[in-house]
């Protein structure tokens, strides 16, 4: 029997990002599957596991002293310490076969070898962000046995910054669209048939468009009646603890009382591409959302360029050559006026871009093979 966990410390939005593959791996006879958490509320990842047909018993709560609650609560955190439950709770997840991860907090656990547990890691989102792949990041990204990708875009880029000698990069697709088709709202979202734009900006302070833009951006729409604006930036904007989060009371009533104005610092909509699938018109910085607008098909995008990013010339802004880039927003309304003019420009490139971005097997869903790559990786 193989033991599989997977290590889920963060927020709702890396759940589409595996879920599909554990369910997979859940109903072959050869695998014993666990979903590794810290004791926080996981209501949502319960209601996943039910769609998915996955009992709540594959959740292994990994649970943190009173003491150290008590500790976290005073200082605002919203999850414990991963170092702390990594060393807590070593000895039990170093008897795994292969332990999966979605972001890069396998540093705090150290292998006596590479033979057990494998360490996996999945790659969440499908973006052009460099973070991934520059020299601060390489180190952690050979500490893994396995990487999956979406695509060969993702293939792409870690070439050009490797080589990688000790770790197999396979294309597995994207888990995220095997959720979607199942968790997916399909609610009306607004009460008239006005043109949507999706404001979508990341949540890392060098890189989102927010901290320069965003209440421009919101009054602008705010007086801009003739379009709707959903506000869904990355929810690690204003869920974080400490610095890395902005306070949501700087968003104004006004603005989350307006009929054409729908703000969601973090429901399940905002993950499952509920707004994505929605707008016509996106309107961002760097994330990697934007490729999952285009998978609707081609659709104006709009990008604000807040550092004054020397972009043109950088493979990881891919995306900004798709759709108008903006320094300041003082002809916001002018651009998205005259979208369906320039947007002809850009509709066969978006095309390609997704194509190049994902890899989408009709016969094989994404979750099967990343299942299929999980199961190769722990029996080699």
């Amino acid at each position: 029997m193989i033991k599989v966990g997977y290590i889920y410390f963060d927020y709702i939005h890396i759940i589409p990002h595996f879920i599909g593959s554990v369910a997979e791996l859940y109903r072959d006879p050869d695998v014993e599957v666990d979903i590794l958490v810290p004791d926080v509320d996981h209501s949502y990842l319960y209601d996943a596991l039910e769609v998915f047909g996955v009992p709540k018993n594959v959740v292994k709560i990994l649970p943190t002293y009173l003491y150290k609650r008590i500790a976290y609560k005073i200082q605002g955190r919203k999850r414990p310490s991963t170092s702390y439950i990594f060393k807590k709770h070593k000895k039990k997840l170093l008897d795994y076969d292969v332990l999966v991860f979605n972001v890069f907090n396998h540093g705090h656990l150290k292998r006596k070898t590479r033979q057990k547990p494998k360490f996996v890691f999945l790659m969440h989102g499908a973006g052009d962000s460099a973070y991934p792949f520059t020299d601060e990041f390489k180190p952690q990204m050979q500490a893994f046995d396995l990487v999956t990708t979406s695509g060969q875009k993702i293939m792409d880029l870690f070439a050009q910054n490797g080589p990688y000698p000790d770790t197999e990069f396979k294309i597995c697709g994207y888990q995220k669209l095997d959720f979607v088709e199942k968790m997916r709202k399909r609610d009306k979202l607004f009460d008239n048939d006005k043109p949507t734009v999706l404001y979508n900006p990341h949540f890392k302070p060098f890189l989102t468009s927010f901290r320069k833009f965003g209440l421009d951006i919101l009054e602008f729409f705010y007086k801009n009646k003739d379009y709707n604006l959903i506000f869904a930036p990355h929810m690690n904007l204003f869920n974080q603890s400490g610095k890395m989060g902005l306070d949501r009371n700087i968003v104004g009533r006004k603005y989350r009382e307006a009929g054409n104005i729908l703000i969601d610092f973090g429901s399940p909509r905002s993950v499952d591409m509920t707004y994505t699938y929605a707008a016509d018109i996106y309107l961002g910085d760097v994330s990697s959302q934007v490729y999952e607008f285009w998978l609707q098909g081609p659709k104006p995008a709009i990008f604000l360029n807040a550092h004054n990013f020397d972009w043109r010339n950088d493979v990881h802004f891919q995306s900004w050559h798709l759709g108008k880039v903006m320094d300041n927003i003082d002809n916001l309304k002018e651009i998205i006026d005259t979208r369906d003019q320039w947007q002809k420009a850009f509709a066969e490139k978006q095309k390609q871009a997704i194509a190049y971005t994902f890899d989408i097997d009709p016969h094989k869903s994404s979750s099967q093979r990343v299942a299929e790559a999980i199961k190769e990786i722990a029996l080699g």
